[in-house]
C-alpha cells in the first residue's frame, strides 16, 4: 500500500524520509517511534447527517473541539467517522489515518482542516500503513493534496 504513496511523492519530487518500525495504534502507542518533526494526529468527523465529511489534523497534543470545525463551516452537530463509513471513504480501518489516506477518497467530498502549528513544519505521517512514518515539510503535504485537487485550510484549533 505505502508504494503508492512513495511513487506520488517521487513523482512530484517531494523529499521524504520512511521509518519502519512496528504497528502502532494511537498517537500514545507512537511515543517510542523516534523520528524527527511534529507528530500529528488525523481525525475524520461528519456533521449530523452524514452529508459533510471532514479530516482535522492536529498536532498530537491538542483535543478537537468540534465547534470550531461546526463554525468555520457552518455545519451542524459533529461526531466521529464509524469503522464502516471510514472504510467506505477511504478504503483504511483506524490507525492508519492521515492526509496520504485521501487518495482513497475518489469522490473529493472529504474537506481538510489543518491546525496552523503544523505550518512551515517538518512533520509525520502514516502513509497508508501503520507500520511505517513518512516525515516531510508541512509543504510537502500541501504540494501532494493539490496534486490531488483536494482543498484545505489551515486555522486555529
Amino acid at each position: 500500500m505505502r508504494t503508492k504513496i512513495f511513487d506520488i511523492l517521487e513523482k512530484l519530487w517531494i523529499k521524504y524520509t520512511n521509518f519502519e518500525h512496528e504497528s502502532v495504534h494511537s498517537t500514545l502507542d507512537s511515543k517510542w517511534v523516534d523520528v524527527p518533526g511534529l507528530r500529528a494526529k488525523s481525525l475524520l468527523i461528519r456533521n449530523k447527517k452524514s452529508t459533510n465529511f471532514y479530516m482535522v489534523v492536529v498536532h498530537e497534543g491538542k483535543k478537537l473541539d468540534t465547534n470550531i470545525i461546526r463554525d468555520i463551516f457552518n455545519d451542524s452537530k459533529m461526531s466521529f467517522f464509524e469503522e464502516e463509513l471510514m472504510v467506505e471513504k477511504i478504503w483504511l480501518k483506524p490507525w492508519s489515518v492521515s492526509p496520504f489516506a485521501l487518495i482513497n477518497n475518489t469522490l473529493k467530498d472529504i474537506k481538510v482542516v489543518f491546525d496552523n502549528t503544523l505550518k512551515d513544519n517538518l512533520v509525520w505521517f502514516h502513509p497508508l500503513q501503520n507500520d511505517n512514518t513518512v516525515v516531510l515539510e508541512m509543504r510537502d503535504i500541501e504540494k501532494f493534496l493539490n496534486h490531488l485537487w483536494f482543498e484545505y485550510v489551515f486555522v486555529e484549533l
